[in-house]
């Protein structure tokens, strides 16, 4: 365990280099006014940058305002201080931490009523991307979370620290959640917060992992229980999270095998009748066509038929017809 631990760390750490880290991280606060003014005055920012890019849906905009956001600092401390058996620091970093997210959705529902034209939610991707959470972003917070850890307690590493921002998701949901609740779509709320929650849940765990292998829970004893209860905190938020993460990735499964289904269906019902498809989309209610050509169209029954031949069972085939007037223009 201790080669495994130098090998994490690239060699070994003082207390005064701990104490640097607590401090950082928000699991100490000794200078509340310059600590935690500089913490909030940049959640504030990169809440009403992540905002404006959800509302332009800009990806550049919203990775800007993910590095500039510091709500990973006192994730990190909690885990940090979790490890350490220091139940007051922990408690003291999830409330900076805690504070920070409340204040990134108060800001987000302020800008949302402020701009004329609101946050658009539907068809903008940036928005709806951070309402459906899957398997993968618990992987991708797990994995995250460790490099956080890393990035913490070296500073030949902490450079990477904005790029795990980047990486996983932790403002831009709480930007949607703020924007959502302004305009009453409360499942598109709920879906971005269990998001937060999920990366959040996640993080805790791959930091308690990731300091414990460093040998931070060996430099202090004390707490034991205290550690024990907030891994298995950790451990069980994690699993709770995970299965509606695993219904979610079911769903966006059985969606894309519709739509394929669809797209074949379509092909085949088309096939020879002088019209084209200009597109398919699937929903839970049915299955929308829109086709183009001349001369009789065919039938939305058969259209049907094919749908259930092919295992699509979603509603209803309904068929949209733009229909092609042609004449000669040379003689």
């Amino acid at each position: 365990m201790d080669r495994i631990a130098r090998v994490l760390l690239g060699g070994s750490v003082d207390e005064a280099y701990v104490a640097g880290m607590e401090r950082s991280l928000f699991a100490v606060v000794d200078d509340p006014l310059k600590q935690l003014s500089a913490f909030f005055l940049c959640i504030v920012l990169s809440a009403v940058v992540a905002t404006g890019g959800v509302a332009a849906s800009s990806p550049a905009i919203i990775i800007g305002a993910m590095i500039i956001a510091p709500l990973m600092m006192p994730i990190m401390g909690t885990s940090f201080a979790v490890t350490r058996g220091r139940p007051r620091q922990a408690l003291r970093a999830l409330a900076v931490a805690a504070g920070g997210a409340l204040v990134v959705v108060l800001v987000a529902c302020l800008v949302t009523a402020l701009l004329p034209a609101g946050v658009p939610l539907a068809g903008n991707v940036e928005a709806t991307s951070r309402t459906a959470p899957r398997l993968v972003d618990l992987v991708v917070a797990v994995a995250s979370g460790f490099v956080g850890a890393l990035a913490a307690a070296r500073d030949d590493v902490g450079e990477t620290l904005p790029g795990v921002a980047v990486a996983v998701s932790i403002v831009p949901p709480l930007c949607v959640a703020g924007a959502a609740l302004v305009q009453g779509a409360l499942a598109m709320a709920g879906g971005a917060l269990l998001l937060f929650f999920v990366n959040f849940f996640s993080i805790q765990l791959a930091g308690n992992l990731a300091f414990f292998l460093m040998g931070f829970g060996r430099r202090d004893r004390a707490g034991a229980v205290a550690r024990r209860l907030w891994y298995a905190t950790a451990i069980a938020g994690t699993l709770l999270v995970a299965l509606p993460l695993a219904a979610t990735s079911e769903r966006i499964a059985q969606g894309a095998s519709d739509e394929r289904a669809a797209n074949a269906a379509v092909r085949q019902w088309l096939d020879g009748s002088g019209y084209e498809s200009l597109s398919v989309k699937t929903a839970d209610d049915g299955v929308t066509v829109e086709i183009a050509g001349a001369g009789p169209a065919p039938s939305a029954e058969d259209l049907a038929a094919l749908l259930r031949d092919g295992g699509v069972e979603v509603g209803e085939a309904r068929v949209i017809v733009a229909h092609e007037v042609r004449a000669p223009v040379g003689s």
